[in-house]
């Protein structure tokens, strides 16, 4: 782990080591992506994963890249964050919505993780095609976007908010508020069932570790929050909105092998995502550590 992370930092090192011990081998890419510097980047490159049910009625429908997640119920679908542009929309939410006889027309709710245009990029399309709510945080909403120009908010769109509640069809998605990979950035925690049996998944909305030490430390207090709500609500799953956050081309070929009576991979336990929080934790400590390192011997390179 040392030599691949390429921390020069001792202490870096040492919490690197610390991440991949609380990995216990869970999560390879998800620990070579995060625990490195300098971070960033979620490109893949790889084969498009098939559209599939992860959950009931919970779909993932994203590229290999990006997760996108469509949760579907008896009064419509929530979807969960909407790719680059509109051609990403088409190309690959609509059609892998309908491979799965997912109707576009009956998304209700599109709500966005943060204001990078990967994420947000395809909503004013999938919006138009269904009448859907937009929602995001205020905070990334108005901020500074990264990407295409932000959807213009209309009236019955709304933001998001730390403890929010949204319910559809019966299902219920608590918000988070999350700041450190943006400003605003949300994150999501609901109920799921695998055939039949329940339990609870915790969505983290941003991924890559920004390059800043302000925002590195207020993205490992917004992992502390979010634990803190995962614990509350028992949270034994662990989803992504990128495929390198949760290993899911990894999950996907799992599951599309899986057979009767196999568990299912997206299912951690409540000791792997306890394990998958100290991972990440450790990683931004790294991050911040190395910073702090090269500030000590070039004053000027802090920020």
């Amino acid at each position: 782990m040392e030599r691949l992370s390429g921390y020069t930092a001792p202490g870096a090192k040492a919490y690197a080591a610390m991440a991949a011990d609380a990995s216990a081998g869970q999560w390879p890419v998800t620990l070579f992506y995060r625990c490195r510097n300098v971070p960033g980047g979620s490109a893949i490159h790889a084969p498009m994963p098939q559209p599939i049910e992860v959950f009931d009625g919970v779909y993932s429908i994203g590229d290999d890249a990006n997760n996108v997640w469509a949760i579907d119920t008896a009064e419509g679908i929530i979807l969960i964050d909407a790719l680059s542009n509109e051609e990403d929309a088409k190309r690959v939410i609509v059609e892998n919505m309908r491979k799965l006889k997912l109707d576009p027309a009956r998304i209700r709710y599109i709500l966005i993780t943060h204001n990078h245009g990967d994420h947000y990029g395809g909503a004013a399309y999938l919006k138009s095609l269904s009448g859907a709510h937009l929602a995001m945080s205020r905070e990334d909403w108005e901020g500074k976007a990264l990407g295409a120009p932000m959807p213009v908010k209309a009236a019955d769109d709304f933001y998001l908010t730390d403890g929010q509640k949204i319910t559809l069809g019966g299902r219920t998605i608590s918000v988070v508020l999350t700041p450190g990979h943006t400003p605003g950035t949300v994150s999501l925690v609901f109920p799921v069932t695998d055939k039949g049996q329940p339990h609870v998944a915790s969505l983290f909305g941003g991924q890559g570790s920004p390059k800043n030490l302000a925002a590195l430390q207020q993205f490992r207090k917004s992992l502390d929050h979010f634990a803190d709500v995962t614990d509350a609500m028992q949270a034994d799953v662990v989803l992504s909105n990128h495929t390198v956050g949760d290993d899911g081309l990894t999950k996907v070929a799992l599951l599309a092998k899986r057979k009767p009576g196999q568990p299912n991979p997206y299912v951690a336990g409540r000791e792997g995502v306890i394990r998958y929080s100290a991972l990440w934790q450790a990683c931004l400590s790294a991050d911040i550590d190395q910073i702090a390192w090269n500030a000590a011997a070039r004053p000027d390179a802090v920020k």
